[in-house]
């Protein structure tokens, strides 16, 4: 039981790594013009075609039950193919990444609140606490440790898009729930890949009907392999069996690691510097995941008795 929950944290803070990743590599996307819904649109298509080989026979066996449950299946797969990360690659022609990084750390909020709205999910005093503390650590970061920094902010039509993308992947993490666990993790993400991509084209050619269809450089293409293997495959496969086992909850709360690991791309890649403000921030939302996780397993043993 311990080795399970082990695994879902690896799978989560992977998750919350790549997808850091993802608002760098967005970011880079629209100094490069490649536009949100071409850049969604070959990031999954890609994705696709790594998946499909590997994915189809089981496909295959579970098609009754994806045909069976397609409207939930769309549903999903529009909230976090289709909408989620177009809309971020959008909000990151407007806005900073810094705020996007904002926007993205009241999700394990969200989908505590939209937990309560759809399943009547209970949520501990220590887990509101972990929650807190998480919050603290990610706006310590955020903020660069000084509370002044908050004035500075300048919001604009991108933080709506980034609120609203957010949104999304709050309830499609929550609508996880509702998928048979028994299912491959990887033939359903391939499924959603597919369906996401049904109502992700005719946006993708409504777009790039003003500017080009491909690509344009080879900038362009390592933006999309990155995104494809790692921000979508990796990515998505680690969050969806994270959640499968510790529930949307408390794998919200891995989500504020973005804010740490944006830093480390800044810091890498940026020529930005660590600083202790990175370390306190850090240890909070540490405190927060653990503190929340430990609860959780409490939970479960006393269940077990």
């Amino acid at each position: 039981m311990v080795n399970k929950y082990l695994l879902a944290f690896i799978l989560l803070i992977a998750s919350s790594f790549f997808w850091s990743g993802n608002f760098f590599a967005g970011k880079i996307a629209y100094n490069t013009d490649l536009s949100p819904f071409k850049l969604s649109f070959f990031r999954w298509t890609l994705a696709f075609i790594i998946l499909l080989p590997f994915t189809y026979k089981e496909i295959k066996k579970n098609l009754k039950y994806y045909k069976e449950n397609f409207l939930l299946i769309s549903l999903i797969a529009f909230l976090g193919v289709t909408i989620f990360n177009s809309f971020t690659y959008i909000s990151l022609q407007t806005t900073l990444v810094i705020n996007s990084a904002l926007m993205n750390s009241v999700t394990p909020v969200l989908i505590i609140g939209f937990s309560w709205l759809i399943f009547k999910t209970k949520t501990s005093l220590l887990q509101f606490i972990g929650i807190f503390l998480s919050v603290i650590g990610a706006f310590c970061i955020i903020l660069k440790g000084n509370l002044n920094n908050l004035y500075s902010f300048q919001f604009t039509s991108g933080d709506i898009w980034m609120f609203i993308a957010a949104l999304s992947w709050c309830v499609y993490s929550v609508l996880l729930r509702k998928i048979d666990k028994n299912l491959s993790q990887l033939a359903t993400l391939e499924v959603l890949i597919f369906v996401g991509l049904i109502f992700l084209i005719p946006l993708y050619l409504l777009e790039s009907s003003n500017s080009t269809f491909i690509p344009d450089n080879s900038t362009d293409y390592l933006i999309i392999i990155y995104v494809a293997i790692f921000a979508s495959i990796v990515s998505f496969f680690s969050w969806n069996m994270g959640v499968s086992i510790v529930g949307a909850n408390r794998a919200g709360l891995f989500l504020h690691l973005i804010p740490v690991f944006s830093s480390i791309w800044a810091i890498s890649f940026l020529g930005e510097q660590f600083a202790l403000f990175h370390l306190i921030g850090t240890i909070f939302i540490l405190l927060g995941i653990i503190l929340s996780n430990l609860n959780f397993k409490y939970v479960k043993n006393n269940q077990n008795r």
